[in-house]
C-alpha cells in the first residue's frame, strides 16, 4: 500500500526558500546595487510617459530587458514589453510580474529629478518609476544568479494603466498569455501592502445641450450649465452603500459671461467592489441626467430644446483574489519573514483585470516611502527598498516551488 505524502503548504516553502543560500545572495545583491537601481528610477522618471505616449520609456525598458539577458524580449500592439526566463517546463502556465509604464502626467510636464537629502521630488517617481526599477532590478538579479525556475516567469511593462488607460495594456497582456498561473503587480512603494481586491470604477461624461444665447435677450431659455447643476446635485443624493463612491471629478462649459452656455459637461469616477454595485451606480446616474434634463425643461420660460448624452470613459472591473490561495498566502509569509505586518487591502490597478477573469492576482509595493502621488509635488525616499525586492524575489520563488510541487 503506498502512502500519499501531503504537499507542502505556502507557509512551508516560503519559510525554507528564506533561509536558502540563493535568497541570501539577492538580498545582499540588492542591498549592494541599491544607489545602481536608484539612478535607473532617475532615468526611467525623466523619460515623459503620459498616457497613450508611452512609446520612447517602453523603448528604454525593453532596450534593459535584452541587456539583462532575457529572452524573446518584444513589444506588443499596445506598447507592452515582454521579456521572459525560461522555466524548465515550457509548456506550463508561466508567472507574470508586471509595472505600469505610464504616469497620470499629461505631455509637457516638468519631470527633471531634484535630489533633497534622501528624497527624490519630480512627477511620477513613485508611481510608477518606483515599480519599473524594481521590475528591471528583479529581471537582472534573476539572470545573474542563474535562477532556474520550473515554470516560466515573464517581466511585462505595461501601458495604459492610468486614467484613460482604460487599462488597456493589461487587456492585452491577458489575451496574449492565457492561460498564465498568476499575476503579480509592482506598483509604488511600500513592503507591507497586499491588494487582493479589485475596486470597479465606470467613468462617464454627461452633457448637457441647448440652443444657447445671450444672457438678458434670451433669457428663459434652458440653461445646460443649470441643468448640470440639477444633475449634481441629485448625484449628491444616490444612497451609496459600504465602498461606493460617486465623484464629480471635472466641469466644463460656456463661452462668456454674457452669454447662455450651448453646452455643458461633468466627468464622473464611480467605484465600488463589486459588478452588481458598478450596475446600481450607473442606473442611478443615468436616471439622475433625465430627472436634470426634465427639471430644467420644466423651469424654462421660452419653448426650447435640451438634449442630454452619458458617454461612458473607461470601465475597470471588479474582482478578488480569496486570502485563502496560494498566491496571497505565500505574498503574506513573504511579508512576515522580512519582519513586517502584512496589510491586504484594495485598489484599483492593473490587476483587476486578471481577478476579473479568475486569475490569481495580487499588487505589491516595491519598497521605499512616498508622498504628494499624482501630484507635482511627488516624492520618493528609496529607504527599505532592497528589504521590498527580496520579499518580492522570495514570493516569486515560493510560487515556482509550489508549481513544481504541484505537477510531481
Amino acid at each position: 500500500m503506498s502512502v500519499q505524502l501531503a504537499k507542502p503548504t505556502p507557509e512551508a516553502v516560503v519559510q525554507f526558500l528564506s533561509q536558502s543560500p540563493l535568497l541570501e545572495q539577492l538580498r545582499e545583491h540588492f542591498t549592494a546595487s541599491a544607489e545602481a537601481i536608484t539612478c535607473e528610477q532617475i532615468a526611467i522618471t525623466e523619460i515623459p510617459a503620459p498616457p497613450f505616449h508611452e512609446s520612447v520609456r517602453s523603448g528604454f525598458v525593453a532596450a534593459q530587458l535584452r541587456e539583462a539577458g532575457l529572452t524573446g524580449v518584444r513589444q506588443d500592439a499596445e506598447g507592452n514589453v515582454y521579456g521572459w526566463l525560461p522555466g524548465a517546463d515550457t509548456t506550463h502556465p508561466p508567472v507574470v510580474v508586471a509595472a505600469h509604464l505610464d504616469t497620470v502626467f499629461p505631455p509637457g510636464t516638468e519631470v527633471k529629478v531634484r535630489r533633497q537629502g534622501p528624497r527624490l521630488h519630480a512627477p511620477g517617481i513613485a508611481d510608477n518609476a518606483c515599480g519599473v526599477a524594481g521590475l528591471l532590478a528583479l529581471a537582472r538579479a534573476f539572470v545573474r544568479y542563474e535562477v532556474q525556475p520550473s515554470v516560466p516567469l515573464c517581466f511585462v511593462g505595461t501601458v495604459g494603466e492610468e486614467g484613460p488607460g482604460n487599462l488597456r495594456g493589461v487587456r492585452a497582456v491577458v489575451k496574449d498569455i492565457a492561460p498564465m498561473l498568476c499575476f503579480i503587480a509592482l506598483d509604488g512603494p511600500g513592503i507591507e501592502r497586499i491588494t487582493h481586491r479589485a475596486i470597479g470604477s465606470r467613468r462617464f461624461r454627461v452633457t448637457f445641450g441647448g440652443p444657447g444665447g445671450h444672457s438678458w435677450a434670451n433669457f428663459g431659455i434652458v440653461n445646460p450649465v443649470h441643468a448640470l447643476g440639477e444633475f449634481i446635485s441629485l448625484l449628491r443624493q444616490i444612497p451609496l452603500r459600504r465602498a461606493m463612491t460617486c465623484t464629480v471629478a471635472a466641469v466644463g462649459g460656456g463661452t462668456g459671461i454674457n452669454a447662455i452656455p450651448a453646452e455643458a459637461h461633468g466627468d464622473i469616477d464611480c467605484r465600488a467592489p463589486a459588478l452588481t454595485d458598478l450596475n446600481y451606480l450607473e442606473t442611478e446616474l443615468r436616471l439622475a441626467a433625465v430627472k436634470a434634463q426634465q427639471a430644467e425643461l420644466q423651469r424654462a420660460t421660452q419653448q426650447s430644446h435640451l438634449t442630454t448624452t452619458v458617454q461612458r470613459l473607461g470601465d475597470r472591473p471588479a474582482g478578488e483574489t480569496p486570502r485563502t490561495s496560494d498566491l496571497v498566502r505565500c505574498a503574506v509569509a513573504a511579508t512576515r519573514i522580512c519582519g513586517q505586518r502584512p496589510v491586504l487591502d484594495s485598489g484599483s490597478t492593473d490587476a483587476n483585470v486578471p481577478m476579473a477573469l479568475g486569475i490569481p492576482a495580487i499588487v505589491i509595493g516595491a519598497g521605499g516611502e512616498y508622498g504628494g502621488c499624482h501630484t507635482l509635488e511627488e516624492w520618493y525616499d528609496p529607504v527599505g527598498r532592497p528589504q521590498s525586492l527580496a520579499r518580492a524575489a522570495l514570493l516569486l520563488l515560493s510560487l515556482d516551488r509550489l508549481a513544481a510541487e504541484a505537477v510531481e
